[in-house]
């Protein structure tokens, strides 16, 4: 009478819990779904509408409920043909509900995202797993047939089963396309069906031999020993388990399977050197393959191996799971980050393989423990069954199967945490798939069963071996517990700042790789809004209104020197936005964001808002006039329609300081309107020999990409090289012609140099007159006379010219040298170059070089390339009398305005990137127009050395003709343009 009291009180204790794990599923259904809303409407994904969401929630609370209730009435039928030695266990059942119960929750609340839009949960389909696993447990439980001794009949179509299994498998079994396993036989993945039939063949097969391998066993060395005859079989059974991994290709059922073996082997000898024997081997198997994972086959095992022993650096094809994992893992914390906000998109396989991964970043430190203590109190539940039942193959099946759920536990946490190579099996009640969750179920409960029907009626040595044997292995799950739960703890908390702000190296499509961030920290960075880039008077070239959204005010006036943001083009190194990029996003790496990964959401968004608002510290301040910038361009725009020419570009200096006013090409791309990108990623061939040809919008036409013959303007660098030599007071003969014009030539040259088509003699000019006429006999003479050196120094003094450090103008003597000398030859430029030389001679030699970036802050260098400015004289003379009475003499100079000026025409026949623009290589093509200058108030008295409110401008527009005839007028009107901006006062 007393046990049947207390059988009737284990069943209501059952009952109760029952009742409990029903509220608790509607109260999921509720809330998860809701949180899942909430966070898809926040994330502002597409999603079915709510009322398929929740009534999706609602048929899943329904399966759940079922699957209680089936479970509910199988036990009440039980208890009344429950045996009176019945081995009471009644937290088995509940403790298989609580961590479905968490899988539940984590099938409800996970969003999955396709193509943009949020999947509809799969907590239904979880749910019928469930229901599926209630029915086959409540078949079980109410059977009068004996089910040990059921198995031990069965014996032999148990074994046929598995071998068929795995022979279809090797056979015709497939796997996910590109993983090399046989792991499904359709739609189905029968391997599930395997562990339980191998674990009951096993109890049954070593339960029939258990007194032989149990008596017959030495000791050595402190551990007892299987006799060599029975322990080689052994060793054979567990090589034979080991290469289903060449049948399967997957890892994960092997080593299942084989630690299933080693621990029911040892409860039936309790030959701890066969534990030690096998353990070696499995160790040294791992080790083999951690060492060549190859020997494991292509696909993802070989994949698992590397990921395994590389989480973050291995840049394989799908070898970024583990590390996803990983970070998950370590956004949860101890509390997780809330039933809906998992990072998304969900880490891979976040619902199968690296489901705990999912469940802790939800549910933190603190639900991984529910769920290790849900699993632990199952497996000593039945291993409680298992040193108590009435025969061996009763201890065996219980013990088997709790020796299944402890390894499955922790082989899959392992993997999770990268302490064993991913196995790919499933996370016991929580991984998606019906027929798991159906077998797991079941498998409770059988024990259970195995329970009710009681414990032996007298104690034998045979049985007291076995139940000893079980309470060992107790002993030891009960110690791998404690260390699991250690190892999730740590992961989740002590280390997540240091995982959280790893990188992970991936391997894209097409074979590049890079490095991806934290997900999460990303989307934190993402809301950042980026910092402003500003002019000199804090207007705006660059603004984010918002996080991720970017505008340009002046359009295509200032693009490529910018380049949008985002981008899916890899900007070259001249795109502002690259080069300030740090500066711009307000952070050097993730890891600034680390700490707001330990703030709930509203902490968060307070920490966040204070990041966000310091835009100060975020904005980048340029030297540009974004007034004069937009005129500028608006002036080249309209001169390169007009002429039809190519290009245009300007570059405007303050002499003062060398800091850039405007930096304008023509033409040049809307960085609002990035959709040139498209056609950059398809490779559009013809299109892109257009964008990135000499004229295209891409290259930095007013810097490196922008290098032209310089055409007399180059004068002005012969010049300075003549000053600086002591031959500024040369003169020189320019008398003889011939039907093209002036000429000059040497014996050993094979052609003269000539001065312009149609021009006269200038009898024995000076330097003045010379640069005034751009007397190309002149200056060709000068540089004969110089030599090489004085060209070189000026170049090792600072003056940029040319491509790189060294100039080459040319041998003595050679016509090389004297072409150099008049702008042809070696002397090309672009305009940045030539108004920094035209600033240096507007400064008295003080040559002024300021980063490229064009940082208003930014630290400018100055040379003096000469001892002495009033040296200069003869070159400001010469370049005032260029728009007094010589080249420039027909260009109107803004009122009040004083120019200072040199142009130049540059013949060049085609060349490479021209050819998109209609001119080929090596064609004749008219000349590049040159005009640069410096400009001061008329104020100033004219003639003067130095002088404040200097402005330097240097113009190109290739193939434009003369200095004065395209690149002299628009200078002009861009100087005209300062003028009215207050500049030139």
């Amino acid at each position: 009478m007393k046990r049947r009291v207390v059988t009737v009180g284990v069943t209501l204790v059952e009952l109760a819990a029952f009742g409990g794990a029903l509220l608790i599923v509607w109260w999921l259904g509720r809330v998860a779904t809701s949180d899942w809303l909430a966070r898809v409407a926040k994330l502002g994904l597409t999603a079915p509408a709510e009322s398929v969401v929740r009534g999706a929630a609602h048929s899943a609370c329904l399966y759940m409920t079922l699957g209680i209730g089936v479970l509910a009435a199988a036990r009440i039928a039980s208890a009344r043909r429950q045996s009176e030695l019945a081995i009471h266990v009644p937290w088995l059942l509940p403790a298989a509900i609580g961590a479905s119960l968490l899988g539940f929750a984590v099938h409800l609340a996970s969003i999955e995202v396709s193509r943009g839009a949020a999947l509809l949960p799969t907590g239904a389909g979880f749910a019928q797993g469930f229901l599926v696993g209630s029915v086959a447990a409540a078949i079980i439980l109410v059977t009068p047939v004996d089910l040990a001794e059921a198995a031990q009949r069965a014996r032999t179509p148990i074994a046929i089963v598995i071998a068929a299994i795995f022979g279809a498998l090797a056979v015709v079994g497939s796997g996910p396309a590109g993983t090399g396993t046989r792991i499904n036989l359709g739609p189905l993945q029968p391997i599930e069906l395997v562990k339980p039939l191998a674990v009951v063949f096993l109890a049954v097969y070593f339960g029939a031999r258990a007194p032989k391998l149990r008596w017959q066993r030495r000791r050595v060395l402190g551990l007892r020993w299987p006799r060599l005859e029975l322990m080689v079989p052994a060793l054979g059974v567990l090589v034979m388990i080991v290469a289903g991994l060449y049948l399967i290709g997957d890892l994960g059922p092997v080593l299942l399977l084989a630690c299933v073996f080693l621990g029911m082997f040892f409860l039936v000898s309790r030959a701890t050197g066969w534990v030690v024997i096998a353990l070696a081997l499995l160790a040294i198997l791992l080790g083999v393959l951690a060492a060549w994972p190859h020997l494991a086959g292509s696909g993802t095992v070989q994949t698992r191996l590397v990921m395994w022993q590389h989480p973050w650096d291995n840049g394989l094809t799908n070898g970024h799971q583990l590390g996803e994992g990983l970070w998950a893992f370590a956004a949860g914390g101890w509390t997780g980050q809330g039933l809906a906000h998992a990072a998304t998109p969900l880490v891979p396989a976040g619902k199968t393989d690296l489901v705990l991964a999912t469940l802790v970043e939800q549910m933190g430190a603190v639900g991984l423990v529910a769920y290790q203590i849900a699993l632990l109190a199952i497996v000593l539940g039945a291993l409680r069954v298992a040193s108590a039942s009435r025969t061996a193959e009763r201890v065996l099946i219980a013990g088997g199967i709790a020796i299944l759920v402890l390894v499955q536990w922790i082989v899959i946490q392992a993997g999770t945490l990268g302490q064993l190579p991913l196995t790919g099996i499933v996370v016991p009640f929580v991984s998606s798939g019906r027929s798991s969750m159906a077998v797991f179920i079941a498998m409770t409960a059988l024990v259970a069963r195995l329970g009710a029907d009681g414990s032996a009626r007298a104690a034998s040595v045979e049985l007291d071996e076995l139940h000893g044997a079980a309470r060992g292995v107790s002993h030891v799950a009960v110690v791998l517990a404690l260390l699991s739960a250690l190892a999730g703890i740590s992961a989740a908390t002590f280390f997540r700042r240091e995982t959280s702000g790893r990188g992970i190296l991936v391997r894209l499509a097409d074979g590049t790789q890079i490095t991806r961030y934290n997900p999460r920290l990303v989307v934190l960075a993402e809301r950042m809004r980026r910092g402003p880039i500003l002019d000199r008077n804090g207007e705006p070239l660059a603004t984010s209104p918002v996080a991720g959204a970017r505008s340009y005010p002046l359009g295509n006036a200032l693009g490529t020197l910018l380049g949008p943001n985002p981008s899916s083009v890899f900007l070259p190194s001249w795109a502002l936005e690259r080069t300030f990029d740090l500066k711009l996003r307000g952070y050097t790496d993730l890891g600034m964001f680390l700490p707001l990964l330990d703030l709930d959401d509203a902490a968060r968004d307070k920490a966040f808002a204070a990041l966000d608002d310091n835009l100060a510290a975020r904005t980048v301040k340029l030297t540009l006039d974004a007034r004069l910038q937009k005129k500028a361009a608006e002036l080249a725009r309209d001169l390169v329609a007009k002429r039809r020419v190519p290009a245009a570009a300007i570059v405007v200096l303050d002499v003062a300081t060398g800091q850039v006013l405007a930096r304008v090409q023509v033409p040049d791309y809307d960085p609002n309107k990035p959709s040139w990108q498209s056609r950059v990623l398809a490779n559009d061939a013809p299109y892109l020999a257009r964008f990135r040809g000499a004229y295209g919008e891409w290259p930095d036409k007013t810097g490196i990409q922008g290098m032209f013959q310089s055409g007399s303007v180059g004068k002005l660098v012969t010049s300075l090289a003549a000053v600086r030599a002591g031959h500024a007071d040369s003169r020189f003969e320019c008398r003889e012609e011939d039907a093209q014009g002036p000429l000059f030539t040497l014996p050993a040259w094979s052609k003269p140099i000539h001065d312009f088509t149609g021009d006269h003699p200038h009898g024995a000019p000076d330097l003045a007159s010379a640069l005034a006429v751009s007397c190309n006999v002149y200056f060709g003479q000068l540089g004969l006379l110089l030599g090489p050196e004085p060209f070189q120094q000026l170049r090792d003094a600072g003056l940029e010219v040319g491509y790189g450090a060294h100039l080459d103008p040319g041998k003595p003597g050679s016509r090389h040298l004297a072409a150099t000398a008049f702008g042809q030859g070696a002397m090309v430029m672009n305009v940045m170059q030539a108004a920094r030389l035209v600033g240096a001679l507007a400064a008295g030699g003080r040559y002024t070089r300021c980063p490229s970036t064009m940082l208003l802050d930014g630290k400018c260098t100055t040379t003096n390339l000469v001892d002495d400015p009033q040296s200069l004289r003869p070159i400001i003379d010469g370049m005032r009398r260029v728009m007094v009475d010589g080249t420039g003499a027909r260009l109107d100079e803004p009122a009040g305005v004083r120019v200072y000026a040199k142009t130049g025409t540059a013949d060049v026949k085609g060349f490479v990137g021209e050819e998109p623009f209609g001119i080929g290589r090596a064609q004749s093509a008219p000349p590049h127009s040159w005009f640069v200058a410096f400009a001061e108030p008329s104020s100033v008295p004219e003639g003067a050395i130095t002088a404040d409110h200097r402005l330097a401008i240097a113009v190109v527009v290739p193939r434009g003709g003369t200095g004065s005839s395209a690149a002299g007028p628009l200078a002009m009107q861009i100087l005209a343009a300062a003028k009215d901006l207050g500049y030139l006062r």
